[in-house]
């Protein structure tokens, strides 16, 4: 462990931790975002430690210099590897509910989002409760992209696992909306849903903002991303759909916020995400 003379990133730390659900083990970073004498009220739990860990801390203790948000602690679930197509492989396999085969996973032994979350609701929550003495009850769950796809669902399949949710420019598109058809089931199956949440996107986010992405990029550039093949996703669309779905529900116990985010694209998006999900579910000002 590095002392905080010698870490970029001071008071934070490195675990590993051993899921038996998931069967494999995953590397736990953890950072103390609260006034050194008090343990911290609550827990930001997350994936994508690679692009949201850093992003997380910093964020929270800006604010905290104003004392907006309270002392907690961030907690996130990532990968001892830092090869993007590894780390790929491994987010599909823990933010992804179903097999997609127009997304070429057709495995379903290589998806379990049910795994993940029985992952962070049997065995890291009570790790942080034993270990910090902090109320990982008291908790919010920030997923973006395909993290906010897992996010999601979890808030229409166990949506008490969490009281609050930040939601970022979920992949909803996964497997022909197969997220809709999840909210719909629980609609059916009940008639409250008990959760405090934000969804936010970047307005470029959509077909139209891709081809203003693509018109600005080098032609080289343009011709890489085109010779991949890319297809552009509507997540405003999604993402404003799935808020409108579930705000028709008339849940009691549903606290909802939609937000798109002007002059933004799917890699520009994630810290505002993450910073209005901090201020609206902790009643920050915005």
């Amino acid at each position: 462990m590095l002392t905080n003379d010698e870490s970029p990133l001071p008071d934070t730390e490195v675990h590993y931790l051993r899921s038996e659900h998931v069967g494999d083990e995953f590397k736990v970073l953890v950072g103390h975002c609260g006034s050194p004498d008090s343990a911290p009220s609550a827990v930001l739990f997350m994936g994508d430690t690679w692009a949201n860990f850093g992003t997380a801390v910093e964020t929270i203790r800006l604010l905290r210099l104003t004392d907006v948000v309270p002392p907690l602690l961030v907690v996130g679930a990532g990968y001892r590897t830092t090869d993007m197509g590894e780390i790929e492989a491994l987010r599909c396999r823990d933010f992804t509910p179903t097999a997609d085969p127009a997304s070429g996973y057709t495995d379903p032994a290589k998806v379990g989002a049910g795994r993940f979350l029985a992952f962070l609701r049997d065995e890291l929550k009570p790790w942080v409760r034993e270990r910090y003495g902090a109320d990982p009850d008291d908790s919010m769950f920030f997923g973006d992209s395909r993290g906010g796809l897992f996010a999601t669902y979890v808030l229409v399949t166990e949506p008490t696992t969490f009281p609050r949710y930040g939601i970022g420019s979920p992949a909803l598109g996964w497997n022909q909306e197969v997220m809709f058809k999840l909210e719909a089931e629980y609609a059916e199956a009940h008639d409250d849903l008990t959760a405090r949440v934000v969804f936010a996107v970047g307005a470029y986010e959509d077909p139209a903002g891709d081809a203003r992405f693509l018109a600005q990029l080098r032609p080289d550039q343009r011709a890489e991303w085109e010779g991949e093949g890319y297809i552009p996703e509507d997540y405003v669309g999604y993402c404003e759909r799935m808020v409108a779905a579930l705000r028709s529900r008339g849940y009691p116990s549903l606290q909802i916020e939609c937000e798109v985010l002007p002059g933004e694209y799917h890699e520009t998006a994630p810290p505002l995400n993450l910073s209005r999900s901090l201020r609206y579910l902790f009643d920050a000002p915005r």
